[in-house]
């Protein structure tokens, strides 16, 4: 199918800058010389999330045949992208309120001309990824487990081989205080691996963590909408947004895999976890909206989600200087649940570096929020 996705409804650039983040921001706790021995057996390292579903497509891919993928109605353009790059025809299954599929209109779209499947663990949670895994393993289809949101579990999953999953990858920027980083699992690891930047690059990438770029941008205050020195990235492919064919030759920076392997993840686990139950509870009795999961199982949160009665609240929460986040970039695919979050289901910041002030004002900002 032709895929054409819908347009951007909030520009991040029209919001103050944000004194909650969605991702946690470095600190020098956050490295040290003790490490934790992570068993990431036969991981590789990618530049980014999309990247590690680029190589994994390309391994997993049929050659001199025509491929076919399945993937959510509800997902970002960076899941979507590599598989357009590398020729993949597209096509999405419907999702469930709660971001679960039904199993029988999954196992019906698992023709015979479906080669490949992506099964997605939205935002940390497995919703009902097994019974969806089970089902297309047993039609003979390739399946890719995207962990995106869910380092802790991932990481965790590396230790039981699981022959129904061709591969997996997750992020860990979006987890952990890193600029970029992507881990990829496959059953069968390829020969060649992404190598490393140039010293010169890790330097600057360590600058930019630093944010010392940033803070000497905001001395020089040449201009008000300059926006601060960046490391060097390539430009993205004519025709995608996020994705960049570069990235699959480049590992994470060398300080990435550093973080990684001095992170505490079963703490950070348990931070994450309080955090979400602390808003949780707070957000309880909140006219905007409901909690998409209220109650969770033992999962490591990247975010809640929690879905608004009026779209137009995700202004007020920028507004606010709470970096709220929002799907909004999907492809039609008929899925009348996907079109409605497109503006009303945000992820709010339950990460493990907000403090109890920052939970609190969260909770504050969500019980304000005003019709328009």
């Amino acid at each position: 199918m032709d895929v054409k996705f819908a347009p951007v409804m909030a520009n991040a650039a029209d919001f103050p800058e944000a004194i909650i983040r969605a991702t946690p921001g470095f600190g020098f706790s956050d490295v040290g010389l003790l490490w934790q021995k992570l068993q990431l057996g036969q991981c590789t390292y990618t530049r980014n999330g999309r990247a590690a579903i680029a190589i994994a497509a390309q391994q997993l891919q049929y050659p001199n045949q025509t491929n076919t993928v399945l993937l959510p109605a509800y997902h970002c353009p960076a899941l979507v992208e590599p598989f357009l790059w590398l020729g993949y025809r597209v096509r999405f299954y419907p999702v469930q309120a709660d971001l679960s599929v039904d199993a029988a209109v999954f196992q019906r779209l698992l023709t015979a001309d479906v080669s490949h499947c992506v099964v997605v663990q939205f935002f940390g949670f497995k919703q009902n990824a097994n019974q969806l895994i089970t089902l297309a393993h047993a039609a003979g289809k390739r399946v890719l487990e995207d962990c995106a949101h869910g380092l802790v579990d991932f990481v965790a999953s590396l230790q039981q081989d699981d022959p129904r999953v061709s591969a997996r990858i997750c992020s860990i920027n979006k987890v952990l205080p890193t600029i970029d980083g992507g881990l990829l699992y496959l059953r069968q690891r390829q020969s060649t691996q992404p190598g490393h930047c140039s010293w010169l690059e890790e330097l600057k990438g360590i600058a930019f963590l630093l944010k010392i770029p940033q803070r000497l941008q905001r001395l020089r205050q040449r201009t008000k909408t300059r926006k601060p020195d960046r490391i060097s990235t390539p430009e993205p492919t004519p025709g995608f947004k996020y994705f960049r064919p570069a990235d699959l030759n480049s590992a994470s920076f060398r300080h990435t895999k550093w973080i990684l392997q001095c992170s505490d993840l079963a703490a950070i686990k348990t931070k994450r976890r309080a955090n979400y139950h602390y808003l949780v509870t707070g957000l309880a009795g909140v006219a905007a909206g409901t909690c998409l999961y209220p109650v969770i199982a033992d999962e490591a949160p990247y975010v809640l989600p929690f879905l608004l009665r009026d779209g137009s609240h995700f202004q007020q929460l920028r507004l606010k200087k709470i970096q709220v986040l929002r799907w909004e970039e999907m492809a039609p695919s008929g899925c009348d649940i996907t079109e409605q979050y497109r503006s009303r289901l945000i992820q709010l910041p339950c990460h493990h570096k907000l403090t109890r002030a920052d939970l609190d004002y969260i909770i504050q900002a969500m019980a304000g929020l005003t019709e328009l």
